[in-house]
């Protein structure tokens, strides 16, 4: 199971956005959490850190994809990329599937996934979670852009994603 938590405080949007990639892309920050939203507010310190004091804020603990599939590393030689991806109302990605984990996190408006069976889940500033790796496609039904957060955890040769020929 899978849980994701909003960021109980804001930030200058610059700070966060680097201090989350240079997290994920070193290992050191937290990805995991059992607590949801409203306890996560509870334990937050209400003093700020202290300067000489780093401070992870969870994310996401997860051992499968938003579909229910299992996050399966690749085999080959390692490849880490990560993405700011941006989406204008009314956009839609196109039918598409990941062959390689995808972490996402939502930096801004309301994205629609939709799978191919009709089901669809709604991702908003502050969610986090693992791509589906079936057929999907995202959607911004809002009147915002979309703004994520895409780190691929793949290997060389892999493509990021695959489209559905027509």
């Amino acid at each position: 199971m899978s849980r994701s938590l909003a960021h109980p405080h804001r930030r200058p949007a610059a700070i966060l956005h680097a201090g989350l990639l240079a997290g994920l892309l070193t290992g050191s920050c937290l990805l995991s959490s059992a607590l949801p939203l409203p306890a996560l507010a509870q334990t937050a310190s209400p003093q700020p850190a202290a300067a000489s004091a780093p401070r992870s804020i969870p994310l996401l603990q997860t051992e499968t994809n938003s579909n229910g599939t299992p996050v399966v590393y690749p085999k080959g030689a390692p490849q880490i990329t990560a993405r700011i991806t941006e989406i204008p109302p009314g956009v839609r990605t196109g039918v598409h599937t990941h062959q390689i984990p995808l972490f996402v996190y939502i930096l801004a408006g309301k994205l629609t996934i939709r799978g191919e069976n009709g089901e669809s889940t709604v991702y908003k500033e502050g969610d986090a979670y693992m791509e589906r790796t079936d057929w999907h496609e995202g959607i911004n039904e809002g009147s915002e852009p979309v703004r994520l957060l895409a780190v691929y955890p793949g290997e060389v040769g892999t493509p990021l994603s695959v489209k559905r020929a027509n």
